[in-house]
């Protein structure tokens, strides 16, 4: 289940402020960032091949590691587009192209957001979309995506071949439900005059309900209704749990638990005035540094696999982080609270350098580092508190976490702060 957030600028007309997204993914799944440069040849295809193209513009992505598309990602014409899972009466292909493979060709070929929006409606009117998008557990939905650019935004909902579509005009944010009832400005040429509603007609409201995703919806437009657009202020909408609880399927930082199986496994904030992005690269945004990324990258980039194995131990090191606060989450996330706060405020600081991309990554890894270095040590040991579901829930994670590590070395610590 996840959360997107578009941001326009109060303070003139036509202008974006920032982009923001939670990947709310299976929690044992490595998410990291991955440059992808223009020139290059793409492959697309996670479970279904499609014809190779070569790249007109560079990408970053936040990229599950198992997968070829991509959550989220921003290109090098600002074009950021962020996709949700939705549930729908139109039942979904058990095999087929991933929503995520289309948001990453759009990324890889777009230089605005309504070139990207139709790159999208017409590969998914082409090939479809269906397959497996779960890491450990089946999940088979439909995507919606929100489609932003400098200058302007689109919300783009598809239910098989089946899409509406909608021009922003204000600030907006999506969840895991179709949005548009019947203010679409474009709708698919099958259905033009039959609805009146493209939610109404399509939407599974009690799978939907379950998901929390109303909730989720309504939560972010309150906040982004008192927003003062600035990045610290972007950043608390992806850490909001307005419920209160640890773990709720109503949380726009969403944690596992119980009945909640889905988790906020990575972060992404676009800021557009400064031209820099946000990433956590691990799970809850609460707990982890936003660490900044720029397009100033070099020509000598290690390849796509080298960077996913080296996001993937990053990732890894933040994971570690989050699941040994979680055995008395409040406490923990306490006690590391002024140290997260100054390990923040160096980043922002580090931000304003201007650095190559690849001594920034190197920069910002060392005081994310020395912060998980530092947090580990303030975390409290013993058994996990919580509810019998809580604990049982990351018990069974917990052992298949370290059950798949390959690396003897971390998986000693796996087992020293988890088990």
């Amino acid at each position: 289940m996840c959360d997107t957030f578009y941001v326009r600028s109060h303070k003139d007309t036509g202008s974006t402020a920032f982009f923001a997204k939670n990947s709310d993914r299976d929690p044992n799944e490595p998410q990291c960032m991955v440059f992808v440069p223009k020139g290059s040849i793409s492959e697309p295809g996670t479970y279904v091949k499609l014809p190779p193209y070569k790249v007109k513009y560079d990408v970053w992505l936040s990229r599950p590691s198992w997968m070829w598309g991509a959550e989220i990602g921003v290109n090098s014409k600002e074009v950021c587009i962020g996709n949700e899972a939705t549930f729908n009466k139109l039942p979904v292909e058990k095999s087929g192209v991933l929503g995520m493979d289309y948001l990453r060709m759009a990324l890889e070929q777009a230089s605005t957001a309504f070139e990207a929006m139709n790159i999208i409606i017409e590969n998914t009117q082409h090939f479809g979309q269906g397959g497996d998008g779960g890491y450990e557990h089946p999940l088979y939905y439909h995507n919606s995506y929100l489609l932003v650019d400098p200058k302007e935004a689109y919300v783009l909902e598809t239910v098989g071949k089946y899409y509406a579509f909608k021009k922003l005009e204000g600030s907006y944010n999506i969840s895991n439900k179709l949005s548009l009832t019947d203010d679409f400005d474009g709708i698919s040429p099958e259905l033009e005059g039959k609805v009146k509603s493209f939610q109404a007609y399509f939407t599974n409201r009690l799978v939907t309900h379950f998901a929390g995703a109303p909730h989720r919806e309504r939560r972010g437009r309150e906040l982004l209704n008192t927003l003062v657009p600035n990045v610290v202020n972007v950043m608390a909408v992806l850490q909001d749990r307005s419920t209160g609880a640890v773990c709720s399927m109503r949380n726009i930082n969403m944690i596992g638990g119980g009945f909640v199986s889905s988790q906020t496994t990575a972060s992404l904030v676009y800021d557009y005035q400064r031209k820099i992005l946000w990433y956590t690269e691990g799970p809850d945004p609460e707990l982890q540094l936003f660490k900044p990324l720029s397009f100033n990258v070099p020509d000598s980039v290690e390849n796509e696999e080298l960077q996913l194995q080296q996001g993937v131990n990053r990732w890894k090191w933040n994971n570690l982080l989050f699941r040994a606060a979680l055995k008395d989450y409040a406490v923990n996330k306490d006690k590391t609270y002024p140290l997260r706060l100054e390990s923040q405020r160096k980043l922002l600081e580090t931000s304003v350098e201007q650095l190559r991309a690849d001594k920034l990554l190197e920069q910002v890894w060392s005081i994310n580092q020395e912060y998980l270095k530092e947090a580990l040590e303030k975390i409290e040991k013993g058994s996990m508190k919580g509810s019998w579901q809580f604990r049982r829930y990351w018990a069974a994670e917990n052992r298949m976490l370290i059950a798949k590590e390959t690396d003897p070395a971390f998986k000693s610590l796996l087992k020293q702060y988890l088990l």
